[in-house]
């Protein structure tokens, strides 16, 4: 029961980001730099007082990882700032569907016939986003959102090439949160572009709460459920996290995603769900949140 409790925990604080990088003025370059710093030391403190020494990572592998995750955070939160939050996070969530399409590529599965459905469902509802009027940012967003699910399928794919173990997961989340930070340190010194502080008090503790919260303690609740949940009930409870960030946004900013989102998010979770239910084994590995 502690580790259902700690799953939950894990996806509602999970759910709170993107409300926080609504809110929060930074632009999303800055605030995924800064966010990401606060969460590189959170996670190697955590690491620390859970026993576990932190390495650095000696494989090709691991780096692939490490740049996977942070491309799936840093373009999460360029979506997040330029569409809806719904689409930004459902979007994201049509990794799973992309993993069936690469897999029998990547690690030489079968693509049975019946995936096809749910590849077919999960793309049905991935183009409604994209139904309607959509503004300039609006479409750049989606399409920002659709690299971060992307991102996240590959990074998927990678933690079960190596096999998925605990250190493995904590070592790519670690040290995705220090590329992402060292990748947009070398770009603002070889380019104009600026790097932006914090300007008061609340976007301080905003960007300690992603940080420290959002990421650092979820990853460690997250962590300790995987090891005692089965890959069916940690899919099921971390559904949860894409079905209450667009609610958390919508109760602290007032934005409203489109009709049509709510029938594209409703499909891309049916197909995702469906296939968990039918398809996963008890024994499954759990993938990588990012």
């Amino acid at each position: 029961m502690k580790s259902i409790f700690a799953m939950l925990a894990a996806a509602i604080l999970w759910s709170t980001g993107g409300l926080f990088i609504k809110i929060i003025a930074l632009d999303a370059m800055s605030l995924s730099t800064w966010r990401s710093i606060v969460a590189a030391v959170t996670l190697i403190v955590l690491a620390e007082l859970r026993g576990q020494r932190m390495r650095v990572p000696r494989t090709k592998m691991a780096w692939v990882a490490a740049v996977l995750y942070a491309a799936t955070l840093l373009s999460f939160v360029f979506a997040t700032k330029m569409t809806t939050a719904a689409n930004a996070i459902f979007l994201q969530y049509t990794a799973p569907i992309y993993v069936l399409i690469l897999e029998p590529f990547l690690m030489k599965t079968r693509f049975r016939p019946r995936d096809i459905v749910y590849v077919g469902i999960a793309l049905g509802g991935m183009a409604l986003f994209f139904v309607g009027k959509l503004e300039a940012g609006g479409m750049a967003g989606n399409l920002m959102a659709l690299a971060s699910g992307v991102f996240f399928a590959g990074l998927m794919i990678t933690m079960r090439l190596q096999h998925g173990d605990v250190a493995a997961r904590w070592q790519a989340v670690t040290f995705g949160n220090l590329v992402l930070a060292g990748g947009v340190g070398i770009y603002v010194l070889l380019t104009p572009a600026t790097l932006a502080m914090p300007a008061n008090w609340s976007e301080i503790g905003g960007v300690l709460f992603l940080g420290v919260v959002q990421i650092g303690i979820a990853y460690a609740l997250f962590a300790y459920a995987i090891a005692k949940l089965g890959a069916l009930e940690s899919t099921l409870i971390g559904m949860i996290e894409p079905v209450l960030n667009p609610v958390w946004v919508f109760l602290g900013t007032g934005e409203q995603p489109a009709a049509w989102a709510f029938v594209g998010a409703a499909l891309i979770v049916g197909a995702v769900v469906a296939r968990s239910v039918i398809e996963t084994p008890p024994a499954a590995e759990p993938s990588l949140h990012p």
